[in-house]
């Protein structure tokens, strides 16, 4: 098994680390390969170990499942799956744990396994799934002499990093995190694709402008009655704050007459007038008209009603077999007819709601849309992890980001990368089209430029038609050598003259 330098690194601190920790790493950078690589490590030293691996979903256990199948060396070491219905034997060197089954049972059996004398690694795989009350069973069988049993090995895994103090209960049960390997040096590194985030502002309507307007009205007279009951929350934070006033929410039993539910109803009835606007549907619509038409395309929800509604527009808009959605609300078998078809190129937009976000591997995604956002970065993060796989033929990823500029909508998408790799997107509602300020400075620099040379109208109109072609993509952005190549390889003439004008207007940036 080919291993990255950054893989071969993390595998030298796991084992120092007595085989145990949690590394943070981001989607698409070969996780499920390093998990596999520790695995065979220490099949080989102890051929008795068993494997346990637990993921939040069945669509992430089946990738796991053909992960092993592609690796393991003996038809005895086929995987065992434990979750639903299906409950295979438990004697599997490797088992895979869907974790709301995993809950009751697989402390159980590692319990089982290590009374036995055998040796055990237990793979989490998205574990911060694994922090809650309720799934934090799973580790029941670790009691204080079995921390540190020699039997006992662990591997966590998560594409996000954990905020301050936020993995306690983690690193006491799998081991501190030992590894985070982030976006920037994926890039350099080429393990992931190129990407770059389009900021994409959108407006309300005017009716969807006044309701938004009367709630923002009403919550502020609902926080001053709420300051006026508890003034110590004015002396708390955002993320502090909000958890104050859902504890007194929880007190008055969410009761709509008192000032903190109330806020909180209000927040939410607010939210729903931006999640569901109009807008980001058209915005969405323009954007897939934009891009050429072999561009792989996600969109993803906040709400299955939105979800729905955007994939019936696309499809009377750009046919029916275009776009097949994916949620929760679907039974399991059009789930992944729908995903399968996206694999198979069945369909080449796939509309999903947050069902999608963790562990779905779909390489060959180019363009993601986010339509609506919560402002969880691990959601986000997990967003953009869908389309920044490399895959044959994929020069670079874009991701565009929908939010409404009057509403309290976050602008920026992910904060740390935001001046480096994205540009921003103006939609136009009237003329239905899209605005870039400085890329349209830099294209009429670029007209000027070219007028002195006296080109022929027909030069000015081909040019002009390959500025607006490029307006809404990220190709200006790409580095040099790509455009050029993309240049060369060009089947038609209008491509060329495309890419040729892309690696010009690509100086002014």
């Amino acid at each position: 098994m080919m291993l990255y330098k950054w893989q071969k690194e993390c595998l030298e601190e796991w084992e120092k680390n007595r085989c145990r920790g949690i590394i943070n790493v981001i989607t698409g950078g070969g996780k499920t390969v390093l998990a596999l690589s520790a695995a065979n490590r220490l099949v080989n030293r102890f051929p008795d170990i068993r494997i346990r691996i637990v993921v939040p979903t069945i669509p992430l256990a089946e990738q796991w499942k053909q992960a092993l199948v592609c690796s393991i060396k003996s038809e005895e070491d086929y995987p065992g799956f434990y979750g639903g219905t299906r409950k295979d034997s438990v004697d599997c060197r490797y088992m895979i744990y869907i974790l709301n089954s995993a809950r009751s049972t697989l402390s159980r059996h590692i319990r089982a396994d290590l009374a036995e004398g055998r040796h055990v690694l237990l793979i989490c795989d998205e574990c911060h799934h694994c922090q809650s009350r309720e799934n934090s069973r799973i580790f029941d069988f670790l009691t204080p002499e079995m921390q540190n049993s020699q039997l006992y090995f662990s591997l966590g895994l998560s594409a996000t990093p954990f905020p301050e103090g936020e993995a306690g209960l983690l690193e006491q049960k799998i081991g501190r995190v030992i590894y985070r390997y982030g976006f920037e040096i994926a890039v350099q590194d080429g393990v992931i694709s190129p990407f770059f985030v389009s900021r994409v502002a959108a407006d309300f309507s005017e009716a969807e402008r006044n309701v938004y307007d009367g709630i923002s009205h009403e919550i502020r007279v609902t926080m001053g009655r709420m300051l006026k009951e508890h003034p110590e929350l004015r002396r708390l934070e955002e993320g502090a704050f909000l958890r104050g006033v859902q504890k007194l929410a929880a007190a008055a039993d969410y009761d709509p007459s008192e000032p903190a539910a109330c806020f909180l109803l209000l927040c939410y009835q607010r939210k729903e007038v931006s999640v569901l606007a109009k807008e980001r549907i058209d915005c969405c619509l323009q954007l897939i008209n934009a891009l050429p038409k072999r561009e792989r395309i996600l969109i993803f929800c906040e709400r299955i009603e939105q979800a729905e509604a955007a994939a019936q527009a696309i499809r009377r808009e750009f046919g029916n077999s275009v776009c097949a959605v994916y949620h929760s609300r679907m039974n399991k078998n059009a789930r992944k007819r729908n995903l399968d078809g996206f694999r198979d190129r069945a369909s080449r937009i796939l509309v999903s709601c947050r069902c999608l976000d963790e562990g779905i591997d779909v390489p060959d995604a180019t363009t993601g849309i986010v339509l609506s956002s919560s402002s969880a970065e691990r959601q986000r993060i997990q967003r953009l992890g869908r389309v920044i796989r490399r895959s044959p033929g994929k020069n670079a990823a874009c991701l565009y980001y929908v939010y409404i500029r009057e509403s309290a909508d976050d602008r920026t998408f992910l904060p740390d990368f935001e001046r480096c790799r994205c540009f921003d997107l103006e939609f136009d509602t009237a003329a239905r089209c899209f605005r870039n300020d400085f890329y349209e400075y830099a294209g009429n620099e670029l007209l000027d430029k070219l007028k002195t040379e006296k080109p022929g109208r027909q030069e000015m109109e081909e040019t002009r038609r390959c500025l607006l072609e490029g307006l809404p993509r990220a190709d200006y952005l790409l580095d040099r050598e790509i455009q050029r190549q993309n240049a060369i390889l060009a089947k038609t003439k209008k491509e060329k003259n495309y890419w040729t004008v892309m690696q010009s207007i690509g100086r002014y940036f």
